[in-house]
Formats: structure tokens, sequence, C-alpha cells
């Protein structure tokens, strides 16, 4: 870390991702304080051989990726990693972002951060290897979370909203139960994290966070239909094509998976609580339809 004296100085952050949604969350919730100072290497740079090496060579507080949630299914992702074994071995914490995902679902409850990884899945398998990566420097922060959502570019709740507008018929299998999350709620809990460690706070190690209220996947594509009903036709023909599409048919049980999360931990070590998620994609679907 930089040097403390001068205590007005702002927290020099290096954001490895800084163009992936929770990157850009990051730089515009932080708008306006000035008591951060974000470092942004160009994503290229992070897949080139000697990357962690010219990386240590800046002074940072502390490192935030926020590039993995969307990258671990890349071919090129073991370059990342290797820069990213550099960057988490440095004097200055890490605070790594991965997934719900990692875990099979197979359990009844919500995952605690002690729950070992299970998940045979190639997304899951890539996050699992770069935690143990992270992981080996007990100074780091490995921080999971659920079903993220941005209304920005390709994530669930566009692709939504484009397949009522396409008139597809949304299937989708009722099997998952999970905690979806604003990537913009993220980017405050990463930030609350930022400041308390460098103020002193010592917690390390894994942590959860995802919004309250758990939900099915299904749960979730109606409530964006709900919303999207006030403005679009087609959206309401979708809730009541939903209805009972769902319920068991020919003695057939469908086996739940649940990706949620455990959320005690980081409210009794760093005070974090769990917003809701609701209102926030009603303002986003709300918005989308604006534009």
């Amino acid at each position: 870390m930089t040097n403390k004296q001068d205590i007005n100085a702002p927290i020099r952050v290096l954001l490895l991702g800084a163009e992936s949604e929770v990157g850009t969350a990051l730089l515009e919730f932080s708008k306006g304080q000035n008591d951060i100072d974000w470092i942004c290497p160009q994503e290229k740079l992070l897949l080139e051989s000697g990357a962690a090496k010219e990386l240590a060579s800046i002074d940072y507080d502390v490192a935030i990726d926020a590039l993995s949630l969307r990258y671990a299914l890349q071919s090129d992702y073991s370059k990342f990693q290797a820069t990213l074994a550099g960057v988490s071995e440095s004097s200055a914490p890490l605070i790594m972002l991965s997934s719900a995902k990692v875990f099979s679902g197979d359990n009844n409850v919500p995952y605690l951060e002690t729950d070992t990884p299970d998940s045979n899945e190639p997304y899951a398998l890539a996050l699992i290897e770069a935690e143990s990566i992270v992981a080996k420097n007990p100074a780091n922060i490995i921080l999971r979370t659920g079903w993220l959502f941005s209304g920005k570019g390709d994530d669930f709740v566009c692709r939504t909203l484009g397949l009522i507008q396409d008139g597809v018929n949304l299937a989708y299998k009722d099997n998952l139960i999970g905690s979806p999350t604003p990537v913009s709620d993220l980017a405050r809990v990463i930030l609350s994290l930022i400041k308390q460690r460098y103020y002193g706070a010592s917690n390390t190690g894994v942590y959860h966070y995802c919004c309250a209220e758990e939900i099915s996947w299904v749960g979730l594509v109606e409530a964006i239909l709900v919303t999207s009903s006030q403005f679009d036709s087609k959206a309401q023909m979708e809730v009541e094509s939903l209805e009972g599409a769902f319920s068991e048919e020919d003695g057939v049980v469908v086996q739940i998976k649940r990706q949620s999360l455990s959320c005690r931990k980081i409210f009794n070590h760093y005070g974090v609580k769990q917003r809701p998620w609701r209102s926030v994609l009603r303002n986003l679907v709300r918005e989308l339809y604006k534009t």
C-alpha cells in the first residue's frame, strides 16, 4: 500500500476490467467521491505475458478483479489468470469477484463461505481455479455474488426485453433458485470493502453478497414481464402464458438447484446489509422502455 501519512490522499485502486459491467458500475457509482483514484489498465494489457510485472511497477493501495466474472469462459482466460497470480501476490490486497455458480446448487439452503465449491460446469471450474490462486495470499478477499443484472449491454434483463419485442416464447426451465443482484448494488458493497480495508479493517478471506429475497429463474422473468406489461402488450401476453406453464406434468418432478448465498458473514465483519432488488429492476425496465 501507499504511504498513509497524507490522510487526505485518495485511495489508489487498480481496477482490472474497467470496461466490464461491474467495472463500469464502480466508476459510475464513485463519481463525485474524491477519495478514490482509479487506475484502469486496458484489457488487452492484462492478457499479455509480463503484464503482472508491469502492474507491479504501479503504486496502488488495493486491486479489484472485475474481469473474471465476464471473462472466465474465454479461451485465453488462462493468460489473465497468470496476471491475476502476480497481482494477488502484491503487498496491496486484491478483491476478486466470483459467483454463486461455483456451487452445484444441490444444497437445500443458501451456501455459506465455508462450503466447498463443487460445480463441474466450465465457467465454475475456471472461477474455482482463479479463487484458489487469489486465496494463496491471506490478505486477499474473494467476494462471491448472485445473479447480476445491469439493464445495459447484453445482460439478462436486456435479452428478456429483446425476446419480448421479437415475439419469442419465454419458456425457461424453472429449476433454479437464486438471488438477483443489481450491478450498482454490488458496486456499493465493493467500495465499502475498499474503504474499510484501507482504513484498518483486517478481515479477509471469502465473503458472499447478494440482494435479499430468493426467487426462481422463471419468477425473475415474470418480475421483468410484469413491469414491461405497463409499456408493452406483448409482455402481458407472456405473463399469462407463464402462469401454470411450469407446474408438474405427467408425474415429472423437477430437481431444484439453489444458487443462493448466505450473507451473514459480510454483515458481521463489515456491516454490509442486503438490499431489495425488485425496485431497482422495476426502475431499470422503465428506463429501458423510455430510451
